[in-house]
């Protein structure tokens, strides 16, 4: 089958490359335009532009869906166009061009998790599971008919990324099934229903800052819904430090912290260190007396390092505090 692709992250490559592969015919990839990136605010190359010149397949940047692009998409020719991680949203007036089929690959269990953020929301929720959709692509963003669903189990400690390696790695067979049974004529879709619908919603710069007011649980789930990109942070001594991997003490470890640590009154506030042990690394009160225990970290304009490199490095010590 002849097939557009349409991809602008780091998750879209590898459907590109898995649809190279399957022997379906890509006639071309459609990327959003390079960015600007980084402290020098360089052009960076958008990954799925290298991807697709790597491939050796026709690709083209946009900026937005204008006229221009309109006038230049009815000249294509494909049976199936697939969305993975575009960024935006495809105009009713270019779904309706010609009669094709559309498919979305979504990375939630639909009807859960509509809209731009389903990963990071679902980490933020604590969920014990997650999926991946595939479905019609209609005006109504996310609303489409079903053609395939597969249901995976999120680790406790699973951030994004693994998130997105499930993903690819149950979506990618997923899809290529779907296209199959197109080719052949014997695809079908059922709906997705409107029962225990929720929508997601965009990450805004003060998302990713952490409250330890929150109990250790809810820390965890924001480290892990923003990890390794864009990160989770705190300032110290005026240094912005994300947080790309942390864990929540049992209880007779967080005893363990409080008890050596004189200093723990009603007034002290959350967000002290409470341990800070080249050997067992950095613990940090939270919600009165909860613990959240960082392991990973990367200091502003350094690479990410363990808590011991970071306590050697920079000399934090218990008893200090964190915002």
């Amino acid at each position: 089958m002849n097939v557009i692709f349409f991809g602008s992250s780091g998750m879209s490559v590898p459907f590109l490359e898995g649809l190279y592969k399957s022997g379906h015919r890509i006639t071309l990839v459609i990327t959003k335009t390079d960015k600007q990136a980084g402290r020098g605010r360089k052009l960076t190359p958008n990954i799925v532009k290298s991807s697709a010149a790597e491939l050796g397949i026709n690709f083209i940047q946009i900026n937005k869906f204008n006229d221009t692009f309109y006038e230049d998409f009815k000249k294509f020719k494909f049976d199936v166009a697939v969305v993975v991680s575009f960024g935006e949203i495809i105009p009713e007036k270019i779904l309706n061009i010609k009669k094709a089929e559309w498919l979305n690959i979504h990375p939630s269990l639909l009807p859960k998790y509509r809209g731009p953020t389903p990963i990071i929301s679902a980490l933020l929720n604590g969920d014990s599971s997650g999926g991946v959709s595939i479905i019609k692509v209609t005006p109504e963003v996310d609303k489409g008919e079903m053609y395939a669903q597969v249901k995976f189990g999120i680790n406790e400690d699973e951030n994004r990324q693994g998130y997105q390696m499930k993903v690819v790695k149950f979506g990618i067979p997923a899809l290529l099934t779907v296209l199959d049974m197109l080719k052949a004529g014997n695809a079908s879709t059922y709906p997705q229903g409107e029962e225990n619908t929720t929508y997601t919603h965009k990450i805004k710069s003060e998302d990713l800052r952490i409250n330890w007011e929150y109990s250790a649980v809810k820390i965890n789930n924001r480290i892990r819904a923003f990890s390794p990109e864009p990160g989770a942070y705190f300032f110290w001594k005026g240094l912005r430090i994300k947080i790309l991997k942390a864990r929540v003490p049992d209880e007779s470890e967080r005893n363990q912290f409080f008890s050596g640590l004189k200093a723990d009154k009603e007034s002290v506030k959350n967000g002290l260190v409470v341990m800070a042990d080249k050997k067992s690394g950095i613990a940090v009160r939270c919600n009165e007396r909860e613990i959240i225990k960082i392991e990973l970290l990367k200091p502003q304009g350094r690479k990410t390092m363990a808590a011991r490199d970071f306590i050697n490095g920079y000399r934090i010590s218990a008893g200090e505090n964190l915002e």
